[in-house]
């Protein structure tokens, strides 16, 4: 197991994990920016929800949602701060993500990784520092036509698109596989043997970081945010649904990226690896941490902590 890590606040971070677990502390200034429109009916409030919500600040639109799973976001005109969008459900409980928007206007695509129900993204504007203020927000219910959509098309930490690279590798080597596993297998095969752990990157990498798929191929090296992006990116391209996952390994607090996805046509065995998949459920794969491609042989060491579920602490999805 890598562990290249620094010191932050006395809680060692995994360096390739402090742009996918950075979050903002949002001072809340309260510009004003209608979020939704209700209309009542006799003893019950009935929530009127837009696809698009748009002002002069910036463009939400849930146009594709239900379809995607994702939501694309926009700044109205270029801004020389910086912009952050945060998405979450409105249940008190949810878990909100944030993430970095382009101040440029150009739009981005964002997860909505958390299953149906109401959703509502802020689009926040850099004052200085952590001091933001509420651009605009839009509260959309999501009714997915698939519930693995989220899981199934690209988006900002997940970037690829049909013609990439990624997509066009991905297609070729699985040509001839007959199953989602023989698929799963080949795209796992080719990682682990192709991609080499930057260990460099893993004690340089800068807070903002997210992995560029086909930049990884390139480069034939990068570290675990690199090879669990990478992976999530040529199994989608498939139509295998697969989640990028961040938390953390072992239990020593150390933040790390790895896969999770699903067999859709039954389980089996992962040649490379002997690793054991059910199928019709979600499977976790590391291909970041997997000897197999330096010694040639199975590990049963490995095999064993990846099955362990107290290894492994998610903490976000994407």
């Amino acid at each position: 197991m890598k562990n290249y890590s620094k010191h932050i606040n006395g809680k060692r971070l995994k360096g390739k994990m402090l742009s996918a677990v950075f979050l903002i502390i949002i001072l809340l200034y309260s510009f004003s920016c209608s979020i939704t429109v209700s209309a009542e009916t006799e003893d019950e409030k009935i929530r009127v929800y837009e696809t698009v919500f748009a002002n002069d600040k910036a463009k939400i639109d849930f146009t594709d949602s239900d379809d995607t799973g994702t939501v694309k976001v926009n700044i109205a005109a270029k801004f020389d701060k910086k912009i952050k969008v945060t998405v979450a459900k409105t249940d008190e409980n949810s878990t909100v993500y944030t993430y970095d928007l382009k101040n440029d206007a150009t739009a981005e695509i964002y997860p909505l990784q958390m299953g149906d129900g109401e959703y509502i993204v802020k689009v926040w504007y850099q004052i200085e520092g952590i001091r933001y203020y509420l651009g605009a927000s839009g509260i959309y219910s999501v009714r997915l036509s698939d519930k693995h959509n989220p899981f199934l098309h690209p988006h900002q930490y997940v970037n690829y698109s049909k013609d990439s690279k990624t997509a066009e590798i991905a297609r070729e080597l699985t040509k001839n596989c007959r199953t989602s596993l023989e698929k799963a297998e080949a795209i796992y095969n080719f990682i682990i043997h192709s991609i080499k752990y930057d260990e460099h990157k893993a004690s340089t990498v800068q807070s903002g970081y997210i992995p560029a798929a086909d930049e990884i191929i390139d480069a034939g090296k990068g570290i675990c945010f690199d090879y669990a992006v990478l992976f999530a990116a040529m199994l989608r391209s498939v139509n295998i649904p697969a989640k990028l996952v961040i938390g953390d390994m072992g239990h020593s607090n150390i933040y790390h990226a790895w896969n999770e996805f699903y067999l859709d046509d039954g389980g089996g065995e992962f040649k490379i690896t002997g690793m054991k998949f059910s199928g019709g459920k979600f499977e976790r794969a590391d291909p970041t941490s997997d000897p197999t491609a330096k010694t040639g042989r199975r590990s049963k060491q490995f095999l064993q902590f990846v099955a362990n579920d107290e290894n492994y602490k998610t903490l976000l999805v994407y």
